[in-house]
C-alpha cells in the first residue's frame, strides 16, 4: 500500500496477485533511492526450476512504483539441504545501494540437529536489474548478518550482528564499509540498558543518523521503543517509549526532508502507523491509520 500524506488517502500498489493466485506474504520491502522501483522479498512467481528444488524460499524482485515491470533479482537457488532436518533458506529485508544499481539481502540456512535450531545469516548483495549472480557482502564472522541499511549519504551499510558468540563479538549495529570490506565499526551495542531489536535501521537522508527499534527497561518493565541514533556523538536517545502495558513499536522510518517520522505501534492485536510532525516548533504524534492493520512504513 501507499499512503499520501498530503490527502490522507492510500491505494494498492500492487497485490501480487497477477498469476491468479489468492496472494502472497512480503518479508521486506525497500524504495529505490530514485524512487522509481520497489524491491520485495516474497515466494512471488515460482517458476517449474523454483518448484523442482524443494525449497520453499522467497525471491527478491523490483517492479516501477506503478505496479509494473516486475524484474527478478535472485536466481534459482540450489538445494544444499544434504539430508539436514527441517532444512529452510530465509530471504528477507532488501534494500537498495545508495547508486540504486546493488539490492542488499539478508539469506540465511537453518536446519535442526535434534531439538536444536542450527544455522545463520548472512548480506548478500545483486545486481537490481536482475540476471546477475549474487555475491557474499561481507565473510562469514562471529555474528549471524541481517538488516542492511544503507546511509544515503555515503553508501555505508548499517547491519545488525546478532546472535554473536559470546567472548568473540556483541550483538548490535555495526557499519560496514559500502563493499562489505575491513572491520566494522559498532554503532550500537545490545546490553541489559539497550536490547537492539532485528528491524532495519532507517537512515536521516543526510546521514546524521538513523531510527531503530530497541527494549529499555522503564519504570520496572522492559519496553519496545523507537530510538535516533546521531553519528556525530555516537549516541542513542529515545523517540517513543509507549506507556500502554501491551503497546510496542514495531518499526519507523523518517522522512526523505527530515520533516516527520512514521512508526508502527501495535496496541494488543491491533497494528497502527502514527505520524511525528516534526515541522514545527513542537512536535506532535498522531495516528494516521486506524485499520488495526498498517504496519512496516517506508517514505
Amino acid at each position: 500500500m501507499a499512503f499520501d500524506g498530503a490527502t490522507g488517502q492510500a491505494h494498492a500498489v500492487t497485490d501480487l496477485r497477477s498469476d491468479g493466485s489468492k496472494g502472497w506474504t512480503i518479508d521486506g520491502y525497500a524504495l529505490s533511492p530514485d524512487r522509481s522501483r520497489i524491491a520485495v522479498a516474497s515466494l512471488y512467481g515460482p517458476t517449474k526450476e523454483d518448484v523442482a528444488t524443494h525449497l520453499a524460499a522467497n525471491r527478491i524482485w523490483t517492479f516501477a512504483i506503478d505496479g509494473t515491470d516486475f524484474r527478478r533479482v535472485t536466481p534459482v537457488l540450489t538445494n544444499t539441504a544434504q539430508g539436514r532436518s527441517q532444512f529452510a533458506v530465509e530471504i528477507r529485508d532488501p534494500v537498495f545501494s545508495k547508486d540504486g544499481a546493488t539490492v542488499f539481502y539478508s539469506y540465511g540456512e537453518f536446519w535442526y540437529e535434534g531439538t536444536k535450531l542450527q544455522g545463520a545469516s548472512g548480506i548478500w548483495s545483486a545486481a537490481a536489474a536482475g540476471g546477475g549472480v549474487p555475491s557474499l557482502f561481507k565473510a562469514p564472522n562471529p555474528c549471524s548478518l541481517v538488516d542492511a541499511s544503507v546511509d544515503p549519504s555515503t553508501g555505508k551499510v548499517a547491519v545488525s550482528h546478532s546472535v554473536c558468540i559470546p567472548g568473540q563479538a556483541q550483538d548490535g549495529i555495526y557499519l560496514h564499509a559500502a563493499n562489505g570490506s575491513g572491520a566494522p565499526e559498532m554503532l550500537v551495542g545490545s546490553d541489559a540498558s539497550l536490547d537492539v531489536m532485528l528491524v532495519t535501521p532507517r537512515w536521516v537522508p543526510d546521514g546524521s543518523g538513523f531510527v531503530f527499534v530497541a527494549t529499555t527497561p522503564v519504570n520496572g518493565k522492559v519496553v519496545r521503543g523507537l530510538f535516533v541514533f546521531d553519528m556525530a556523538s555516537r549516541k542513542a536517545s529515545p523517540i517513543v517509549l509507549p506507556e500502554g502495558a501491551d503497546a510496542a513499536v514495531l518499526d519507523g522510518t523518517i522522512a526523505p526532508d527530515a520533516s516527520g517520522i512514521v512508526y508502527c505501534l501495535q496496541e494488543g492485536d491491533a497494528k497502527n502507523l502514527h505520524f511525528i510532525d516534526l515541522s514545527v516548533a513542537q512536535p506532535t504524534d498522531a495516528a494516521i491509520t486506524k485499520d488495526g492493520t498498517s504496519c512496516h512504513p517506508v517514505w
